[in-house]
């Protein structure tokens, strides 16, 4: 596959991903362009172990730990705005979708990196165990007890910030 059928295919997806793991649209698109950079310059060593969007994913993930490691912050997606998500309902389902989405971002922002990784590919981009195992450098084995913690981990999250009020009740105490 050439470099331009990969970017074509590819390049929303991988950009939802950054942008999920760095919470600005901004930062996305560069390093969205970072990655493809890369991709461009190893293409010539791809060998095909993975389905393109793994090998991508594992590329991607590179670029946005060398940007942390650049900043020296780790940050995740920001729920305070649209994002460059569509949504087609009503202004009432949209403020109950958007409050519980909303939470469910900041608890997941909460987890560790590794667990915010597992639950990010698996359960939001929805890759296979196969494909996410590929994508982290990890065996199967090791993805499927990761999302099993990292999904435990969110769960005892959200408990504690049904407890604390939710957003709104966090929003309060810090006022």
């Amino acid at each position: 596959m050439t470099w331009e059928a990969l970017y074509m295919e590819y390049s929303d997806r991988i950009f939802r991903f950054i942008l999920l793991m760095v919470g600005s649209e901004e930062v996305a698109e560069d390093l969205t362009h970072d990655t493809f950079v890369r991709v461009e310059s190893a293409l010539n060593n791809y060998r095909g172990n993975a389905s393109h969007y793994t090998w991508l994913v594992s590329i991607a993930r590179n670029v946005t730990y060398d940007y942390w490691r650049r900043k020296k912050k780790i940050r995740f997606y920001s729920m305070t705005k649209n994002n460059g998500f569509e949504a087609k309902e009503m202004p009432e389902e949209l403020l109950v979708k958007e409050e519980t989405v909303r939470e469910l971002y900041i608890a997941i922002n909460k987890l560790k990196l590794t667990y915010r990784e597992v639950i990010i590919l698996r359960k939001i981009q929805s890759l296979s165990i196969d494909e996410t195992a590929e994508a982290l450098g990890w065996s199967k084995s090791k993805v499927k007890s990761t999302l099993l913690r990292a999904l435990e981990a969110l769960k005892t999250e959200l408990e504690i910030q049904q407890k604390k009020g939710g957003v709104q009740g966090e929003q309060k105490q810090a006022k």
